[in-house]
């Protein structure tokens, strides 16, 4: 008994963990939201040029490198002597420059700025390859859904089709309903085999985001949950922290960097040059002749700026004039996009609570009711069936219904300022 007892034990453990097992190699939402941004190279792209970007603005901002001169000066070119001559020098020099104004301040700025559009790139692409992940796991679990309602209904469906032979058998139904029945039954099996090869595709697009592997996951049961927002209103309001905006902003910046820079050259550069000349030989008098060392400095004189400072300026200043305008541009899209998306949701919302308080229960009592009405000889064959088909297609416009308001919930997260 005590034997028999642990075996019992040892196949109810064995039953728990195959069942936890099972249930946690479910893939959930969240997890292939994970695992698509993870395997996602576009963003990490992204990043790396915004990071690269970063390195440069540092370089941007320092001083060009010096420059260093040697050579010979006023050799004589019959002896090439330079002990000859007093004036043949053997030189060194360093040159320094100094750009306009603060002009390598503003290329740094102006080059973080570019920085910034990778990296609103970078979040723009991850909320796409969200609503991408999403609407691909949404179709998956309909088709995986809609399969497992017309395999129940198959099974109905196979019963009716014996109770029709039944009937056909003592002489009360005629044959015509039998093959009615089995027609129907074909067409369940039609419809099922359609289905699987929309679950093939399905599994396929989920594939192309988290891998062949973890698509052939099996889903949960339950209904995948998004989150939530909450109201058009509040997603409009922030649509200036939209990536989208972010990139446009960005752009701005770097314009209005532009303009500084095409400001600071109305202000002269410098240049410093020093150098050091070494001398051979001896003076009349016997002594050494003196080293000579010079400084001078170069200056840029901006005098005649109307056909290159005064254009430079007026481009840019017109560049950022665009740029401004390309905002405003992308920001009444994205505001039409919402109220278009957010419209339809809240469309497919008022179809599915007729569809979850009045067609469904509708249709599975007159389902009920034809059946017993059928059963005690009250009804038709005909009239049974085209309410156990009623049944089928309301539950399955159901599922659509809902699916579809998911997607459209997945749409309007793009829109928000969601992160995961």
């Amino acid at each position: 008994m005590c034997i028999h007892k642990s075996y019992k034990v040892l196949i109810a453990y064995l039953l728990v963990g195959l069942s936890i097992n099972s249930f946690s190699n479910e893939l959930t939402l969240s997890e292939a939201e994970q695992l698509a941004l993870d395997a996602d190279f576009v963003v990490k792209q992204y990043n790396t040029k915004a990071e690269s970007l970063n390195q440069i603005a540092i370089a941007a901002e320092q001083l060009p490198d010096p420059k260093a001169r040697f050579g010979v000066m006023n050799i004589p070119v019959n002896s090439f002597d330079r002990s000859q001559e007093p004036m043949t020098q053997l030189q060194f020099g360093v040159q320094q420059a100094f750009p306009r104004g603060d002009t390598l301040h503003y290329k740094r700025l102006r080059t973080e700025d570019m920085a910034d559009v990778d990296k609103a790139k970078a979040l723009e692409q991850e909320k796409k390859v969200l609503r991408s992940l999403r609407n691909s796991y949404l179709d998956l679990f309909l088709n995986v859904k809609t399969e497992a309602i017309l395999q129940q209904n198959r099974t109905l469906f196979t019963q009716l089709l014996d109770i029709t032979q039944r009937q056909y058998a003592v002489g009360r139904d005629n044959q015509h309903d039998v093959l009615r029945a089995q027609l129907e039954l074909a067409l369940i099996d039609d419809r099922v085999a359609e289905i699987v090869g929309a679950k093939e595709i399905s599994l396929a697009e989920l594939s192309k985001w988290i891998g062949n592997d973890s698509a052939q996951r099996p889903l949960p049961e339950t209904f995948p949950e998004l989150s939530s927002f909450t109201n058009e209103k509040e997603i409009i309001t922030n649509l200036n922290f939209h990536p989208m905006i972010r990139m446009e902003d960005a752009v701005i910046n770097a314009n209005e960097k532009n303009i500084k820079i095409a400001e600071e050259q109305y202000k002269p550069g410098w240049m410093i040059d020093l150098s050091y000349g070494q001398r051979s030989g001896s003076n009349l008098d016997g002594s050494s002749r003196d080293d000579f060392a010079s400084a001078m400095v170069m200056v840029d004189l901006p005098f005649f700026t109307d056909k290159r400072q005064d254009k430079q300026l007026s481009a840019r200043k017109l560049e950022h004039q665009a740029s401004q305008f390309a905002r405003t541009d992308r920001l009444l899209e994205l505001k039409r996009q919402v109220e278009k998306e957010h419209a339809n949701w809240v469309r497919l919302g008022k179809r599915l609570e007729l569809y979850e308080t009045r067609a469904v229960v509708d249709a599975e009592q007159n389902s009920e009711s034809t059946l017993k009405a059928y059963q005690n000889d009250l009804t038709d064959f005909t009239t049974l069936m085209r309410a156990r088909l009623t049944e089928l297609n309301t539950q399955l416009d159901m599922l659509k219904i809902r699916i579809d308001r998911a997607k459209s919930q997945a749409n309007l997260l793009y829109y928000t300022r969601e992160t995961l």
